[in-house]
């Protein structure tokens, strides 16, 4: 069996979450081999997930899903309630009045607050325009805070109970039901905001069953439980290594880097333990041939033991380049994180309009590390509140590079930066800082974009005047990051696992 473990599959995704779905879609259509996908986080409607990636074609129909949860629900956790004779689905609907409490509606849709008297003691919010709860809100009259939130999945059965330190928004514990109304898994955390997991008791048949510290050790429990002798198994998330590699049975354990390893030039924490362990490591992905080397500057490991496999661009229809319905912007496309360096795109952007140009700047991503906020001071205080736009993350990339002039990237480090690929596949060059490791891997210098010295601000704004006075035509990707490249790739790898001949 092959399987692939990954912390999470979010509706809304980046690079990683993308590039491992293209792979196993790739080796089921190209190969016949059809993956399971395990995830290890907590997600009450994770089915709906599911059906919308099947909705989109980004996975095919023999692959398979499994969530951590789901299997220690003893696979109640998603069993859709069904009406007696006709076995349609079947939902929950609770009134939107509560007895005795005065109603107000919220600002977000199927938001409802209730009062008593003039004291907001408890909150819901419905599904849409349903009466199916998602989830209600227990409020404390002392602190206006709330100390209970109970979650309902789609159809209105509850599988979640959330409580809170009192007088504060930390959580402390949380209850987790199956759709028979049992709970099987109580959870505890740290006291600290985006607080982990310190503490996961597992119950069966209302009994205490087991107990953990944290949650790498209740997902190598999972995996312990789940592998058998020579399952191949990737893994795309780092958190997971220590999971995989210290599960006893002899499986081949497939680690795909998606990032640098490095900080600087010292070796990340994350990927410390996967880097010493080859001995239980079969491959190592890699995207370029200078991790590769690096990694073997300070571990040693064989060459046998890594693969080269790029990312890769896929489209479902060839794209016609065409510059004149290009919007007069810059866009930026990604995560809102620190190591993305957002102030540097806006602080070459505001030397750029020193020298007459007005083309604007758009932003699109999730911000993750409270980055939103200091932008916002930053294009204050350069006075750039009508040239710059933030919007949330865009779920049609490809669209708003094809209407842009360029795209923008200033990040410390990458790993194969899917979006630049994406980028210039639509015919918008990319201006990047030369960082390990990636934009030297797609970026060809004056024909689909250009390199930059890293944390080079001027540098950036008169590449970008450049791109402006002088747009590069025919833009496009190196043929060895194309999908023919991609098989190849893969094809090499699945013949080494004795799975081609």
């Amino acid at each position: 069996m092959i399987y692939t473990v990954t912390t999470t599959l979010p509706l809304s995704h980046g690079g990683r979450t993308q590039a491992l779905l293209r792979r196993i879609k790739l080796l089921d259509e190209e190969f016949k081999i059809p993956s399971k996908i395990l995830t290890t986080n907590y997600h009450g409607n994770y089915p709906s997930i599911y059906k919308k990636y099947r909705q989109e074609n980004k996975v095919t129909e023999n692959i398979q899903f499994e969530n951590m949860y789901e299997w220690l629900s003893n696979f109640k956790l998603f069993k859709v309630p069904k009406t007696l004779i006709t076995r349609n689905p079947k939902y929950i609907k609770t009134p939107r009045k509560i007895k005795g409490l005065i109603d107000k509606q919220g600002k977000k849709s199927g938001l409802i607050h209730y009062y008593n008297n003039e004291c907001h003691v408890r909150s819901r919010k419905y599904y849409g325009q349903s009466n199916v709860l998602e989830y209600e809100d227990f409020i404390s009259p002392t602190s206006g805070l709330k100390y209970e939130r109970h979650q309902y999945n789609l159809y209105g059965q509850l599988h979640r109970k959330e409580y809170y330190y009192d007088d504060s928004s930390l959580k402390h514990s949380d209850e987790l039901f199956d759709t028979e109304g049992s709970m099987y898994c109580k959870r505890y955390f740290k006291t600290k905001p985006n607080s982990k997991i310190n503490g996961v008791e597992i119950y069966r048949n209302k009994k205490l069953y087991k107990t953990f510290k944290n949650d790498k050790l209740l997902a190598q429990f999972y995996f312990q439980n789940r592998f058998k002798n020579q399952d191949i198994v990737f893994n795309d998330a780092r958190f997971l290594d220590k999971p995989l590699l210290k599960q006893t049975h002899q499986t081949k354990n497939i680690l795909v880097l998606h990032s640098s390893h490095l900080s600087g030039d010292q070796i990340k924490k994350s990927y410390r333990f996967a880097l010493n362990q080859s001995k239980n490591v079969y491959k190592y992905i890699v995207l370029t041939h200078q991790q590769k080397h690096d990694i073997q500057q300070h571990f040693h490991i064989s060459d046998d033991q890594f693969q080269l496999v790029p990312h890769f661009i896929e489209l479902d229809t060839e794209v016609e380049q065409d510059s004149s319905n290009n919007q007069n912007r810059f866009i930026y496309i990604g995560r809102f994180s620190t190591e993305k360096q957002i102030d540097h795109i806006i602080r070459a952007y505001h030397k750029f309009l020193q020298s007459g140009y007005q083309t604007e700047l758009h932003l699109f991503g999730r911000d993750e590390d409270n980055q939103i906020p200091l932008m916002n001071t930053l294009i204050s205080e350069l006075k750039l509140s009508d040239k710059v736009k933030i919007f949330k993350y865009t779920n049609q990339p490809l669209q708003e590079f094809k209407n842009s002039k360029a795209s923008l990237l200033t990040s410390q480090y990458e790993g194969f930066g899917l979006t630049l690929m994406e980028s210039i596949e639509m015919g918008c060059p990319v201006l990047s800082y030369n960082v390990r490791y990636g934009p030297s891997e797609i970026i060809q210098n004056g024909i689909n974009g250009y390199l930059i010295e890293k944390n080079d601000i001027d540098s950036l704004s008169k590449h970008m005047i450049n791109i402006i006075e002088h747009p590069l035509q025919k833009v496009k990707n190196k043929d060895t990051l194309k999908y023919n490249a991609a098989v190849n790739n893969y094809k090499q790898l699945m013949q080494s696992l004795d799975l081609l001949k």
